[in-house]
């Protein structure tokens, strides 16, 4: 599938039927997920917010085709500027370093360096403009990094304490979960 080609086919309304839409691309074209990745930052709008929908189907559908661009893609994360996309990248944040994430990327989430992600995170998640459920994807995200990094645990409660009042009955059920699984999480034993 070339560029144009994915352009071409997400340029089109995908109302209704969409996931079965995005399936069948898929299916019809294994299209190269570098190509996905690059196209969730095209000019236009509509198209990068569907290519991000399509990545998050390629992570939760076709790991295996994830697998070899998921670093390309964690360092690509802070350079979003999309709302719309904000949403699938974070959720695929939260999924990918989630407890239960495929084991196909366990090693990748061992051995990355998550310092400028967890920085974009945070100010995704206090920034006024964000809608709520990417904040919820970044507390979340924020909850399951915590373990590779105590210090987050104590910055990100403070931070949800700061928001519940502020956000929506939404964002105050996911940051329920959250405190909840911050609160199994022990200090690590200083050798």
């Amino acid at each position: 599938m070339t560029k144009g080609e994915l352009i071409t086919a997400l340029d089109t309304s995908m109302q209704g039927q969409s996931v079965l839409k995005l399936s069948s691309l898929i299916a019809q074209y294994r299209p190269d997920v570098k190509l996905v990745l690059d196209t969730c930052f095209h000019s236009k709008k509509e198209v990068a917010f569907r290519a991000s929908w399509m990545l998050e189907y390629l992570y939760t559908h076709h790991p295996a085709l994830f697998k070899p661009l998921v670093h390309d893609f964690l360092n690509k994360v802070p350079l979003q500027e999309n709302l719309s996309c904000r949403r699938h990248f974070a959720k695929i944040v939260a999924l990918l370093t989630a407890p239960k994430s495929d084991p196909v990327f366990a090693e990748v989430v061992l051995n990355f360096d998550f310092d400028l992600l967890i920085d974009t995170l945070f100010t995704w998640l206090i920034d006024p403009e964000t809608p709520v459920a990417i904040k919820a994807h970044c507390a979340q995200a924020l909850a399951h990094l915590a373990f590779k990094q105590y210090w987050i645990k104590d910055e990100l409660l403070q931070t949800i304490d700061y928001l519940v009042d502020q956000e929506s009955i939404g964002f105050f059920g996911r940051a329920r979960a959250v405190r909840k699984m911050l609160k199994k999480l022990s200090a690590p034993v200083q050798a």
